[in-house]
């Protein structure tokens, strides 16, 4: 929470906010390394491993200036080009709102089946019952079915085994 918006407000850091993170974060690695409150500030981070928090919001305004604002930054002598990073991809191109699931998936019977026999194969396990299936078709006639109920110690995937292998004797 600290560092929300750290990429508006951290690019380029001063000294004064540098010390400011530095004494916020002291609290926390006094209590979670349970040292002395006289022991140093950079033994502390040392000791409890974690970021500081000033070197954590240059590293963020760094990134998003180079990523998202698509500008050149610096970081430790390090100049970050964005023409050497891809364009991030946006998740979606519509709003959330004006989805429409019938949109997106279509209900209508698209599969081919090959001519001759066709096999398919099921196993499952909802809850404490586990089962295994298979079914041999030809054309739209079922010619063969085998189903069986397995402990509920079993596995989804030794059902979906067992199913391919009663299919293939």
């Amino acid at each position: 929470m600290i560092l929300h918006g750290a990429a508006a407000w951290a690019y380029p850091l001063s000294t004064r906010q540098s010390r400011l993170l530095n004494s916020i974060q002291r609290k926390f690695r006094l209590n979670i390394t349970g040292s002395y409150s006289t022991t140093p500030t950079s033994a502390l981070q040392v000791i409890a491993g974690i970021i500081p928090l000033h070197i954590k919001a240059e590293q963020e305004a760094a990134y998003v200036r180079t990523v998202t604002l698509r500008k050149t930054s610096n970081y430790n002598s390090i100049n970050f080009n964005p023409n050497n990073y891809e364009d991030g991809t946006t998740s979606t191109k519509f709003h959330p709102a004006i989805f429409q699931l019938k949109d997106r998936i279509s209900l209508k019977k698209k599969f081919l089946p090959a001519p001759g026999l066709n096999m398919y194969t099921d196993g499952s396990k909802m809850e404490d019952k586990t089962g295994s299936a298979f079914c041999v078709m030809e054309e739209d006639t079922t010619e063969y079915e085998w189903m069986a109920q397995l402990s509920p110690f079993n596995t989804v995937f030794q059902a979906e085994l067992l199913a391919i292998q009663e299919a293939c004797l």
